[in-house]
């Protein structure tokens, strides 16, 4: 929106009234809405005719952009006369990062000691009344803030990047006591490739971060290159490293751990056998409570692959196996196996055919009445599918349109038409069918409504592991990590809503339990490294349930 040539950026409006009651889970950092509420027009007038008799930093009285910019987060309830007030003389934040200070405030349930907290943390840093910019975390929005250094004249480019990668200067405080808790500096260099360099020092958890991400021109994307996170006793002595860097298959991640005393320990290697051309990827991770990842998929250049995925937790109790294997017998026809159900696949010029041969059932996906757009796209793609997943396109979704390969990161899924628009990449297609079949009973007017619940997204169990993970991780990881699952992750501001990262967690599980993010989407790679070592009982229990159908299908057949 601009108003007298100015562009003002607003926070997403809309959402409840401010509360102070501890809703469940919250301690759990459960996600939270926006607490905009717009006010009448008769608190317009009063406050605009208390606004009209205040300077600004400079003495001088605010200009009509200024004054308008004003009006509008007034009126929908983002900003009040106080904070100006407060934050005027003592701060170089304009309205627009005095905004998430006053909605901090209420949603925190405070008065104007939260604005002297935020003054603590200002003046506890090098030249902080220049600081221009003021940060709700969006990953603990309740709990966390920072301060910042913005350059000034970004450029477009600039732009792009900083709203992956914020440049400048930033201090993270804790918003209870105002206490330090990371300070951050990013930098852009270099003309090609265009790099992004990250160091943070984490103080909560004794850590430093050193991270590079290069800028890709043709997805307007920052690809991590190299990550090392340093992990630091009371004396300051390294315990030990982890270190991230792209592997021989481009999209995946080597994560190596290199302890004080030399020794080494492999998390994650992907490989490519030259004389093969096969392609191995194998992780064996914990998470921060000890349950254990062990992870290994092949394929080869026909397009034959294997995928063995093994979750287990800190007491050693299986949560997820799944066993996967998918032969090309010829250009169409193809045999899929799912822990021991096999999927004959037949491809003619009309129609896909799967057959679910444990329990005799059969499905087809007729071209002309499935498909949209660029057919062959669509059809390429299936071949790639394996035979369960075909059932559940034939269940969860109404048409699939085709689009360009260089069009697949625009891949989505619509709940109101449950259509997906998709492009020729397994992992992408996967994630979007994710998103099809946890909203298979509410689409259309059903989701517009708000009347139906989504079938994994929604449901309390998993969303209680989900929140307990976010929790465990937050505290143990610092911003620059936890930007690489903000998809995921995001607790305050997320594009699908509350749940909305959950709903990302749920369409991703369905990918990478059955393949990984190729070159295609490099820019993915990171994420799925993050959400596969991090949130492993979120990801079991969430195909614990979507395995439920099966279940199900398997009493149909053979009763109970």
């Amino acid at each position: 929106m601009e108003i007298g040539g100015i562009k003002i950026n607003l926070p997403k409006l809309g959402g409840n009234k401010p509360t102070q009651k501890q809703e469940k889970y919250a301690d759990l950092n459960e996600p939270i809405q926006d607490t905009f509420q717009k006010r009448s027009d008769e608190d317009i007038q009063k406050a605009m005719s208390e606004f009209s008799r205040l300077n600004n930093g400079e003495g001088k009285s605010y200009d009509f952009a200024e004054t308008c910019q004003f009006k509008y987060l007034y009126k929908n309830g983002a900003i009040d006369v106080d904070v100006v007030k407060h934050f005027k003389d003592g701060s170089d934040f304009d309205f627009y990062n005095m905004a998430p200070i006053y909605q901090m405030k209420n949603e925190r349930g405070e008065g104007p000691e939260f604005y002297n907290r935020v003054f603590k943390a200002i003046d506890s840093i090098p030249n902080g009344r220049e600081a221009t910019r003021f940060i709700q975390n969006k990953f603990e929005p309740l709990k966390e803030f920072t301060i910042g250094f913005e350059p000034e004249n970004l450029s477009t480019l600039d732009e792009t990047i900083n709203a992956q990668t914020p440049l400048g200067k930033y201090y993270k405080f804790a918003a209870d006591n105002g206490k330090l808790l990371e300070e951050t500096v990013s930098e852009k260099s270099g003309h090609f490739p265009v790099q992004v360099k990250t160091h943070t020092k984490d103080y909560k958890n004794n850590k430093e971060i050193e991270k590079v991400q290069n800028y890709d021109s043709k997805t307007k994307f920052l690809i991590t290159s190299k990550q090392v996170v340093t992990t630091k006793d009371k004396d300051g002595k390294m315990v030990k490293q982890e270190i991230m860097t792209p592997s021989e298959i481009k999209g995946m991640y080597d994560v190596e751990v290199v302890y004080a005393n030399g020794k080494k320990e492999q998390l994650a290697k992907a490989t490519v056998d030259k004389k093969t051309g096969i392609k191995s990827i194998k992780k064996d991770m914990k998470s921060e409570d000890g349950t254990r990842t062990q992870f290994l998929y092949e394929d080869d250049p026909k397009g034959n692959r294997i995928l063995d995925y093994k979750i287990t937790d800190e007491n050693g109790k299986l949560l997820m196996c799944r066993s996967q294997s998918f032969e090309v017998v010829d250009d169409n026809h193809f045999i899929s196996a799912q822990n021991g159900y096999k999927y004959d696949i037949t491809v003619n010029d009309k129609k896909i055919t799967v057959k679910d041969l444990h329990h005799e059932t059969e499905a087809e996906i007729n071209f002309d009445k499935k498909f949209k757009g660029k057919k062959e796209e669509v059809i390429n793609l299936l071949k790639k599918v394996p035979g369960e997943e075909l059932f559940e396109v034939v269940d969860s979704v109404k048409k699939l349109k085709g689009k360009g390969k260089d069009e697949v990161l625009t891949s989505a899924y619509s709940p109101l038409t449950r259509n997906i628009n998709i492009g020729d990449d397994l992992m992408v297609f996967l994630h979007e069918l994710g998103h099809a079949k946890d909203f298979q009973v509410k689409n259309g007017r059903k989701y517009l409504q708000g009347k139906a619940n989504a079938l994994y997204s929604d449901n309390k169990d998993i969303q209680k592991v989900y929140l307990k993970e976010c929790a465990k991780f937050n505290a143990t990881h610092s911003d620059p990590e936890r930007q690489h699952i903000d998809y995921f992750t995001q607790a305050k501001g997320h594009y699908g809503g509350k749940w909305g990262g959950l709903a990302e967690v749920v369409a991703e599980t369905n990918a990478l339990t059955n393949t990984y993010a190729d070159e295609q989407v490099e820019a993915l790679g990171t994420r799925q490294q993050y959400l596969q070592q991090h949130f492993p009982k979120t990801i079991a229990m969430i195909k614990d349930h979507m395995n439920w159908k099966d279940d199900l299908t398997a009493i149909e057949f053979y009763g109970t």
